[in-house]
């Protein structure tokens, strides 16, 4: 099986880990990766595109912005704020949002050993600008 037609599966933002569909050389660009993670491991459950609340902040315009978080701290939502909060949810809980939710969510998902897939949904999270 050639690389334009390996799978992924990976479990991530607390999704069932099945494999998604074939990749392609275009659909194996970073944007494109995070945006199949999005759907096939969970995270549209609570994180819309759309600028609508869900249980979690939309994904629509959050790079680059302003966000309060529960510490009382103000931070910009960069590629390093991102992949902390997907790593480690607790760690940097979003003002207005309950805590512990991703983080019970992603739990057994291992983030933190699967930097490319995290740097694929920080990269889809920028493509919603």
């Amino acid at each position: 099986m050639g690389a334009a037609s390996a799978t992924v599966a990976i479990a991530a933002c607390g999704g069932t880990g099945a494999p998604t569909r074939p990749s392609t050389s275009r659909a194996s660009s970073p944007v494109a990766l995070g945006r199949r993670l999005y759907v096939s491991q969970g995270c549209e459950d609570c994180h819309s595109l759309d600028g609508s609340r869900g249980t979690g902040p939309s994904y629509k315009g959050l790079y680059g912005s302003r966000v309060h978080l529960a510490s009382a701290r103000t931070v910009i939502a960069t590629a390093a704020y991102l992949t902390e909060h997907i790593v480690d949810p607790n760690a940097v809980t979003v003002s207005g949002y309950p805590g512990e939710v991703m983080a019970e969510a992603i739990a057994g998902d291992h983030l933190a050993s699967k930097p490319s897939e995290v740097r694929a949904l920080v990269a889809f999270i920028r493509s919603l600008r």
